[in-house]
């Protein structure tokens, strides 16, 4: 699946004016899926919340399935760029990898949770929309990376036999336990209730706990 040719068919204006007109398809399209949990809305509800023609939706764009692409990319490079950050500045400023692994979780968990109503509907779109699930993939990678180079940082202290093997698993058990809290690729109804703050001390001490601890001998 060629992601950027998706992309691509988004007609991106250039003129102050137009571009404010664009901007207001997009934030209106991404408030309605935000509000529904879904990508249930109509482009005539785009047009009447964002104050803008049907003319000039299918000027910029060729179909729902479009808006809802460009939507993605707009949030997904919001999201990723607040976790890239606050990766960045764990690894300037932290020595020690537990605590490390701590500012991680915190970081990764709070992120996600403040993006989680307008990224549930894409992540319930995935199943069915290649394009949307190839750019969710790597947006991912892109931040499992980064969150996989910091804590390698601290090789030396991770006990287990194979460091990146370790790493890309403490990444993926973390990135479950926190899209299966807020209900992500699921409706909100079996999101798990329990309490936050514990959840986010738990993956902390077991991550930490995986990393540090030596390998059982088989």
């Amino acid at each position: 699946m060629n992601i950027q040719a998706s992309v691509n068919t988004v007609r991106v204006p250039q003129q102050g004016r137009s571009r404010a007109s664009f901007e207001r398809m997009l934030v209106a399209a991404e408030e309605l899926m935000a509000e529904r949990g879904t990508d249930d809305f109509t482009l005539n509800e785009v047009g009447k919340r964002g104050k803008v023609s049907i003319g000039s939706i299918y000027c910029r764009f060729d179909s729902k399935d479009d808006l809802v692409h460009g939507v993605q990319a707009r949030v997904l490079e919001r999201v990723n760029r607040e976790q890239l950050e606050f990766v960045e500045r764990a690894r300037a400023e932290t020595s020690d990898l537990i605590v490390l692994v701590e500012r991680l979780v915190e970081g990764t968990a709070e992120t996600l949770r403040r993006f989680a109503d307008v990224m549930r509907p894409f992540m319930l779109r995935a199943s069915t929309d290649p394009v949307v699930a190839s750019l969710g993939k790597a947006r991912y990678a892109e931040v499992a990376n980064a969150v996989q180079s910091a804590l390698l940082d601290y090789r030396s202290e991770i006990r287990q036999p194979d460091p990146e093997r370790a790493v890309q698993s403490s990444y993926r058990i973390l990135y479950s336990a926190i899209a299966r809290y807020l209900g992500f690729g699921s409706s909100m109804g079996s999101a798990w209730d329990g309490d936050w703050e514990v959840l986010k001390e738990d993956l902390a001490r077991m991550i930490a706990a995986f990393l540090t601890a030596p390998a059982a001998i088989p």
